[in-house]
């Protein structure tokens, strides 16, 4: 296992996936490394990088050292495009446990917190037709009206919101850097409230930022899925042939910024009762 960084994100991940080691592991060993310090003799029989650091110093020595060319790598702790950037190619034996929540998780916990909200506000990138279709098939199942805005590039952003902010009743924003860089996500923040449209996002920090409402995994939540996902491959001895592919996000933490809801005018429950009611809602598929 490799962080990034010795930041608390990565101390919770690899705590978690130590703990659920002991039940996975089948005896074979998970060695901890120094960040970014991968070891110089022979590879290891598999290798977990976490955060984008990591998995770009892997994709170095997988591509630099014919040796460690078919080591099996699952990252973890980044988003699915911060992946992709990355590992434009990725071969069978290397996956990544994405942070990414499942498009219809974020429907249904609107539908659930907001019951009196139903067109959802979303910009995609014009190169993105297969997220358009996963979005407009998510609002079909849950009930849900789509307001999408195409974004073209960074210079048309803000037109783009506007329309959109115009029409929906509560704006998802998604992690995507396609769309939006970090700075352009505050920009959205505020003029979504400016509007008083609610905005529902992806990270507890652009909760406490000023969007309503956030659903995540947390590092702790990640790092369990990578022993889940491991499974498989530790009961095969770790072929690369068994390895797991690619998932989105298998946990989730509902963050609320109750004084945003306040001032909107919303009532929202607490953060157990939508826990609850997703739980069951994904249960019942």
């Amino acid at each position: 296992m490799l962080p990034s960084d010795t930041s608390w994100a990565y101390t919770e991940a690899a705590a978690a996936l130590q703990s659920e080691w002991k039940q996975v592991g089948r005896g074979r060993e998970l060695v901890m490394l120094a960040a970014r310090e991968l070891p110089t003799g022979a590879p290891p029989a598999a290798l977990v990088p976490l955060g984008t650091a990591a998995l770009r110093q892997t994709l170095e020595r997988t591509t630099s050292q014919p040796d460690w060319a078919r080591v099996p790598v699952l990252g973890a702790l980044l988003p699915r495009d911060g992946f992709t950037a990355i590992w434009k190619r990725p071969s069978p034996w290397v996956a990544a446990a994405f942070l990414d929540q499942p498009v219809e998780r974020y429907l249904t916990l609107i539908s659930r917190a907001m019951p009196r909200l139903t067109k959802v506000g979303v910009l995609v990138h014009e190169d993105a037709p297969m997220q358009r279709q996963a979005l407009l098939k998510a609002a079909q199942d849950t009930g849900l009206r789509l307001v999408l805005g195409t974004v073209k590039g960074p210079d048309t952003l803000s037109a783009s919101l506007r329309v959109v902010l115009n029409e929906a009743d509560v704006l998802l924003i998604l992690p995507d850097s396609t769309v939006a860089d970090v700075s352009a996500v505050q920009h959205m923040l505020i003029m979504a409230y400016r509007q008083r449209v609610p905005v529902v996002t992806y990270s507890p920090a652009l909760v406490k930022a000023g969007a309503a409402l956030g659903l995540y995994a947390s590092p702790a939540q990640a790092g369990r899925q990578v022993a889940t996902m491991l499974k498989g491959p530790m009961a095969q001895g770790m072929p690369s042939a068994a390895w797991p592919a690619s998932r989105v996000a298998d946990g989730f933490t509902i963050a609320i910024n109750e004084q945003v809801c306040r001032s909107l005018g919303l009532d929202v429950p607490d953060t157990a009762v939508l826990t609850d009611a997703l739980r069951r809602e994904e249960g019942m598929r």
